[in-house]
Parts: structure tokens; sequence; C-alpha cells
């Protein structure tokens, strides 16, 4: 009996041990080493990387862990590309490479597999593995670096095709529109490139965003960027090459639109001072026909009133190249979320001329501007103008600012010392499409001299420069103001408020007072634009002269 029981408390011992050391274990988990944040290595390569003589059809490169192989087709790039792609397969750890084609003799090969190779588990990626090859008896390993930029803001291009071409072929410059490089990389997101295992000699330099994967510049709307002259393999050299999209330079009219009622626009793809808008047909003076155009001219703005007519044939015509005639339906149609209900009246539009929506430069009239020309103007009596503390009704008189009734100036004289303010009734002014003004109200003052600042700067075009444009910017890029210079001179940009400010300037070789892209097929490189070294911080009440000339030649 003794035994029993003694045997049985053994038992329930062995039980309850067990128990709690199944709890003891469930209850703190393992917490492992620290997490792998390294890349996969490379162990072995078969054959060695930068080996010589190659005569096989397969490579393969092995790593000390497990790995994954991502879009490979799209990733690994081959230079000098082949006519076909080669198998890309992932074999436990190794990656196996199998070519579809007999190699090139004495040719160095490199494989960059981008960011195809990361380890299994963590997914840290082994970027930008490069592994050459010769089947020759030499590798060569002369390299040619750089980086891709937007030609218009100077932004990063990432994922852009970089290609070589050997200068000693025909037609060097005609290659990429008609073969695949010798040699290809890709930009990262910096717009960095480097070719590797160049041989010798000169080369042409192309960028190319490939809209349709075949390495040709075939396609009007591709992003090219290139030099004007042959580059060199020089590991201490670094190529700026910036990146545009051609302008077809055939005239033709883009669009012709009734864009809202009681609003035609016809845009053309260049200025067009000397097209011709015009109807065969007699026009009722109610129609109001207001003909306006783009201070580039290459848009024109037909404004009417609208219920006068249902439609209309309108003729267009710019020199031998544009001969374009329609009938249009005057019948705008509001769709989704634009439609509204007939009885809801469309308004005008209306903004001014006041800096920071209270300061009056001194010696300006106050100017309305209006979202389409004004054909009737009744001011009311009840409209109110006040000058400091007194007063006044029916005293506003608006004239027009214009040729077209798209501005009116209020040309009272306005004193420094004195601080201004009106509201004009709803209705007052009256616009050709029927819209008519809401409550217009405005507090201003003319502004002092310790509410603003002036910038000046010397500016000195490059020797045989058509022009220069200076601009003025906000920290964003938007452009504030700008003057174009052709010589030597100071520029003055005033009546700033405090703000940080950016200069720039276009080197407008063209001499037509903006930006022109590039064009490849005439070897013309997009105009330059060159910033100014330091942002500029405006206080109020200050000047900032930069004593030292912008020598834009440098």
């Amino acid at each position: 009996m003794i035994r029993k029981s003694k045997y049985l408390f053994y038992c329930l011992s062995v039980l309850l041990t067990a128990f709690l050391a199944q709890r003891c274990a469930n209850a703190v988990a393992p917490t492992g080493g620290p997490k792998d944040n390294m890349p996969p290595v490379v162990v072995e390569a078969v054959p060695e990387n930068n080996s010589v003589n190659f005569i096989g059809k397969k490579i393969e490169i092995t790593f000390d862990e497990y790995i994954t192989l991502e879009n490979a087709n799209q990733n690994v790039l081959i230079s000098p590309p082949l006519s076909e792609k080669p198998d890309i397969k992932l074999h436990n750890k190794t990656v196996v490479v199998k070519f579809k084609e007999s190699l090139a003799p004495n040719t160095t090969y490199t494989i960059n597999f981008g960011s195809a190779i990361k380890d299994l588990h963590e997914g840290n990626l082994f970027k930008d593995f490069v592994y050459s090859f010769a089947t020759g008896d030499h590798i060569d390993t002369l390299s040619v670096k750089g980086n891709v930029l937007t030609a218009a803001d100077k932004k990063p291009v990432e994922n852009a095709y970089v290609g070589l071409y050997a200068a000693d072929l025909d037609n060097v410059y005609d290659l990429p529109m008609s073969d695949k490089p010798n040699y290809i990389t890709k930009t990262d997101k910096e717009g960095r490139f480097s070719l590797n295992g160049l041989a010798d000699k000169n080369y042409l330099i192309f960028a190319l965003k490939d809209v349709n994967s075949n390495l040709y510049f075939d396609q009007p709307n591709e992003e090219v960027a290139f030099l004007d002259s042959l580059v060199h393999p020089n590991d201490s050299i670094s190529h700026t090459l910036y990146m545009f999209t051609e302008v077809d330079s055939t005239q033709v009219l883009l669009e012709k639109k009734l864009i809202e009622e009681g609003l035609l626009r016809f845009v053309f793809r260049h200025p067009a001072k000397d097209a011709i808008v015009m109807t065969p047909e007699m026009l009722p003076d109610t129609f109001n026909l207001v003909t306006m155009h783009s201070a580039e001219y290459d848009t024109i703005w037909w404004y009417f009133t609208p219920n006068v007519m249902d439609s209309l044939w309108v003729q267009v015509k710019y020199d031998t190249v544009i001969n374009d005639s329609s009938r249009y339906s005057l019948k705008f149609k509001e769709t989704g979320g634009n439609r509204r209900r007939k009885t809801e009246p469309k308004k005008l539009t209306v903004s001014n001329n006041l800096l920071n929506r209270v300061g009056l430069i001194p010696g300006q009239d106050l100017v309305l501007k209006f979202s389409e020309p004004i054909i009737s103007y009744q001011m009311s009596d009840s409209a109110v103008f006040k000058c400091d503390s007194t007063v006044y009704y029916g005293r506003l008189a608006f004239e027009p600012a214009d040729e077209y009734g798209m501005k009116y100036r209020l040309s009272t004289p306005f004193s420094a010392d004195s601080s201004y303010s009106f509201e004009i009734p709803d209705s007052v002014f009256l616009g050709i499409r029927g819209r008519t003004n809401d409550v217009i109200r405005a507090d201003f003052h003319v502004l002092k001299d310790d509410e603003y600042g002036n910038i000046y700067i010397t500016v000195a075009p490059p020797k045989g420069m058509k022009q220069v444009v200076v601009q003025l910017t906000d920290e964003s890029g938007k452009v504030l103001k700008e003057e174009a210079i052709t010589k030597k001179q100071e520029v003055m940009f005033d009546y700033l408020m405090p703000a940080k400010y950016k200069l720039r300037a276009i080197l407008d070789a063209d001499g037509n007072g903006k930006w022109s892209t590039g064009n490849y097929h005439h070897h013309t490189l997009p105009e330059t634009i060159l910033d100014y070294k330091d942002p500029l911080e405006l206080k109020a009440g200050w000047d900032i002269d930069l004593e030292e000339v912008w020598n834009l030649a440098q």
C-alpha cells in the first residue's frame, strides 16, 4: 500500500514538472539574433568574374544564402546588347545565365544585375552587381560616368537608358535611330549612371526614355539627351546630360473647340501671329464677338454672347499649311460634376493688382481684371468708397484699361498717407456671356518704403549670345518676373514682398524670349538654364544690391 502511494506520488510529480516546464517554455519565446541587413555575397562564379578567353554558353554565380531573382528581363542589362535575351534563372543559391547566340570575338561583356538580386528572408538588395568577362585575351576596364537631368528644371531622371556608340562607326550620329548601342546601362534614382568595361576609343553618348522598349529613338514622344561632342573614357570626368522631348516643327492646329458657354478656343503648335480665324457668315450685333490671343500668339479665343446663334462656320488659315473650315455647335453641354441647374447663374471672376491683396504699388491705378470682356458697366449710387474715416457714396468711377474690356481701372489719385476701401454692389459689370459680378470689396493702401524691397543684379551674357532672359522665381521655381537683355547691364526687380527668391537665366540662343527644347535630328541641344549660386532672402524695407557681376560665360 505504501509502495502504491509512493508510486502514485512519483507519477503526479513527474506530470506536474512536465506541465510547468511546458508553461515556462511557452511563456518566453526565443528572441533570436540581430536582424540580417547585409546583402547576399558571391562565394563562387564559373567562370570567375573578369575572366578572359570565354568560349562557353553558360555562367553560374553562387551566393552565400538563398536569394530571389526579381524581374530579370527588365532589371538585368547586358552590354554590349545581345540580339536574343539570354535565359536567366535561379537554381537554389545559384544564378544561371545561358546565352542563346554566339558572342562577338575579342569583346568585353558586362552583366549588370541592377535591382534583381535580393536575399530570400529579409529582402536585402545586392544593388548593381556587375559581372564582367571577355571573349578575347584582354578585358577592357575603362568607364564613362555621369548623370541625366531634365533640361527644363534639372531634376534627376530615373530609369533612362544611357548608351555609347563607337565613334569609328559610319554615320555615328544616325545610329541611335537605327542601331542598338555598343554599351548600355540605366540611371538610378539620382539620375546617375556608369558604363564599365569600355575599350580605349571615342564614343557618342546618348540617353533615351524608351517608350516601346526596342532601344531605338524612333518615337516622337521619346525623351532623349546627348552631348554635342564625343566622349572618351575617363574616371575623373563626370558628364551631365539634359533630357528633353523634341517638338515637331510643323505648324498644325492642335485644338478647335467650344470650351465653355460663349467661348471658342483655337490652339496652334507654334506661334501663329499671322493666322486668320474668320467666319463667312453675317453676325448680328448682339453676337458681340471679341477676339483675343495669347502673348505667344499660339492661342486665339473667341468670346461671344450665347444663345444668339445655334451654330457657326469658322475658317482657320495659316500660310499654306493650315486651311480648316468647320461648323461649330454653339450649344455648350456641361458634363459630369460640372453640370449646373439652368436656374443657377454663373458669375464673373474678378481679381486685382494689389500685392498681398492689400498693397498698391506707388504711382499705379487700382485695376480690376475680369474673366471675360465687359460690355456694360453701370455704377450704382450705393457703391461705397472710403478714404481713412471719410465715406463717399456714388463716387466710384472706373474706366476701361485695355482694348478688350477685360480690365477696368479706378483712376482716383491715392496718397501714401491714407488707407482706402470700396464696395461695389453686385450686377454693376455685365460680361459678354451674360455674367455679372458678385459684390466686390477691397481694403488697401499705397505701399510704403518699409513694406517692400528691390533686387538689383548686373548680368553679363556670353559673347555672341542673341539674348538672355533673366528670371526671378519663388522658392518653388514659379516665374514671378523676367527681363530680356542683349548686353551687360543691371537688371532690377522692384516692389517685391518679403520672401525668399531665386534667380535664373535662360541663354536664349534663338531669341524667342523663352526656353526652347532641343532637337536631336538637327543636332541642337536644349537652351541652357543657369541658376544663380544662392537663394535671396528679401526683408521688408531692404534692397539686395548684388555687387558681383553674374558672368554667364563662366
